[in-house]
């Protein structure tokens, strides 16, 4: 039970001319400006309609919101080839992973995927995965707080009720679903529908289960051992880094180092979206992002958004003429 965020960002100093964009574009592929709202069910992939928040462009970027969990990987890609500009894709997949797919000017994409980076070429100094002993050290620290407080019955039984609660409040075919996957006889799309309208409903969960757990699963100090020697990384593994590094450096926050985004990168923990934070403001985008989607706008409060500089300004609905 994780948490799911997805946003596309465009650097662009002009929200009129992002959404002008994104119309031409819409109406190239036979959709039509509409006065309907998405439906909310997110778990649809193509819905129509289909909606973008767009904001206000802050710090030389203007960030969408799209209804179609799947539509930013194209959009992204034609509007940074439309607009001659760079584009950003960011998600949280299930509080597991993140990752991010960029476009440069001729909308030619790189990705990054934690999960399939990890211990690769894209990975940290450990080529094959390792931990440290100081990562080891700090893990089961971790783990024995978790199984202290699990040992609390009325912990493990809040956490029971949670599950039982998001279930029970789940639309018959998001229970079908997973059932064909617990089953194993689940398929891509039981994934997607399902992952789609967990991402709606992790806020009202998350911040319960974070708290629950007071803190034993977060980011923190690990105690003083004695480091392990890092194993040296080989020349292709350099040479993807900084491969990776160079395809960032046009959207990089003024004073942002190649050893700060690296820092990030090899980070690991048990949210990704709190590592997703991190990354975020080293390219000037607020770090609200990291829990942030189409999905969740309507729970977003107006003054949580201005404390981040975040202001949307237009919310354009489109509809398929098939």
């Amino acid at each position: 039970m994780g948490s799911f965020a997805n946003s596309l960002h465009i650097k662009c100093d002009s929200e009129s001319a992002v959404g002008e964009s994104i119309a031409e574009i819409m109406r190239s592929e036979g959709w039509q400006p509409t006065e309907k709202l998405p439906s909310g069910d997110f778990a649809t992939l193509s819905p129509s309609p289909r909606g973008f928040q767009i904001s206000a462009a802050a710090g030389g970027w203007v960030s969408i919101l799209d209804s179609d969990i799947g539509g930013p990987q194209a959009l992204g890609p034609a509007l940074a080839k439309r607009l001659k500009t760079q584009a950003i894709f960011v998600y949280v997949n299930d509080s597991d992973s993140w990752g991010y797919i960029l476009a440069n000017s001729s909308g030619k994409t790189s990705e990054f995927d934690s999960a399939e980076s990890a211990g690769g070429d894209f990975g940290g100094d450990f080529g094959s995965g390792d931990f440290g002993s100081g990562d080891q050290v700090a893990s089961g620290a971790a783990i024995q707080k978790v199984q202290a407080l699990m040992q609390d019955g009325g912990l493990y039984q809040r956490m029971q009720e949670m599950q039982k609660q998001m279930l029970a409040d789940a639309p018959p075919e998001i229970r079908a679903a997973l059932e064909r996957m617990q089953s194993g006889q689940g398929s891509a799309a039981d994934m997607q529908q399902y992952q789609a309208w967990a991402m709606q409903q992790m806020p009202k969960y998350m911040e319960e289960v974070k708290s629950l757990l007071g803190g034993a699963l977060g980011p923190g100090p690990a105690p003083a051992a004695k480091p392990a020697k890092k194993r040296r990384a080989t020349k292709a593994q350099q040479k993807a880094r900084q491969t990776r590094l160079d395809q960032l450096r046009p959207i990089l926050a003024e004073g942002t180092s190649d050893e700060q985004l690296q820092e990030v990168f090899e980070k690991q923990t048990v949210f990704a979206e709190d590592v997703l934070a991190e990354f975020l403001p080293l390219v000037g985008i607020p770090a609200l992002y990291a829990t942030f989607s189409y999905a969740y706008f309507d729970e977003a409060a107006t003054n949580d958004l201005a404390a981040h500089g975040i202001r949307f300004a237009h919310h354009l609905r489109f509809e398929s003429d098939s």
